[in-house]
């Protein structure tokens, strides 16, 4: 696969400039997991497992949905195709990314990966138009990628609050893939027995934090990975 080519985008140099919607989740055909925001765990929820993964560097925790079972296996995308009614937002804006112009600075700028096949100047939709201003599709997609910061803050407060609360445990997932048991590491998720033992206080904190949903919603989603366990054992 070509190397990235992340370039600032600029209504000079990318004047011409179409984004092609023809394989639009060619980017995460090889990701097991994608991470998933706060908002996103009640519909998301509804079709993949959501969990938490470690991430030991600064021992937090980031919500993903599970796609695959194995590193670089994505059973939700078939044929080229996407198999699910809901895509998570961290897949949808590509190839517009944000990046960060100075290390350390908290602002962000968008960019364009120029090495995407979907990147070009004949067929698509346009990201600016013929006077130069921000075509309707670049502002949407703006729009997103902000929101998409926003909740991804709003994200690590909730994951840092259960953490706070001893309320995260590691768990290996046994599943049986053609009759063979097969582990799955480093999966993390709610604890329930904790979750039943927080005081009336606590646990009225987090009804008005608004995280009980979404804890909830994590819960329930852990039977899906039975459905993947189901697409894995299809023959090919």
């Amino acid at each position: 696969m070509e190397q990235n080519k992340v370039v600032a985008l600029s209504k000079e140099q990318h004047a011409k400039t179409k984004i092609s919607s023809v394989n639009a989740l060619s980017h995460v055909a090889e990701q097991h997991m994608l991470p998933v925001v706060v908002q996103e765990f009640v519909v998301a929820g509804a079709e993949f497992p959501v969990v938490f993964v470690k991430d030991g560097q600064n021992d937090s925790y980031q919500p993903v949905v599970l796609l695959g079972l194995a590193a670089n296996q994505n059973l939700v995308i078939q044929d080229g195709k996407w198999q699910a009614l809901y895509v998570p937002r961290v897949a949808r804006n590509y190839p517009l990314v944000l990046v960060q112009p100075e290390k350390d600075s908290e602002r962000l700028i968008v960019a364009v990966d120029e090495s995407s096949e979907r990147v070009n100047e004949t067929d698509g939709v346009s990201l600016f138009k013929d006077d130069g201003s921000e075509s309707d599709y670049l502002a949407e997609r703006k729009k997103q990628m902000g929101e998409f910061v926003e909740f991804s803050r709003m994200t690590r407060g909730f994951s840092e609050k259960l953490k706070s609360l001893d309320l995260i445990k590691e768990q290996v997932l046994t599943i049986t893939v053609d009759g063979e048991p097969r582990n799955i590491n480093g999966i993390h998720m709610v604890d329930e027995k904790k979750l039943n033992e927080l005081s009336d206080e606590v646990f009225l904190e987090l009804r008005k934090l608004g995280f009980l949903t979404a804890i909830y919603a994590h819960l329930m989603s852990l039977q899906h990975t039975q459905k993947l366990v189901q697409k894995l054992a299809k023959p090919a």
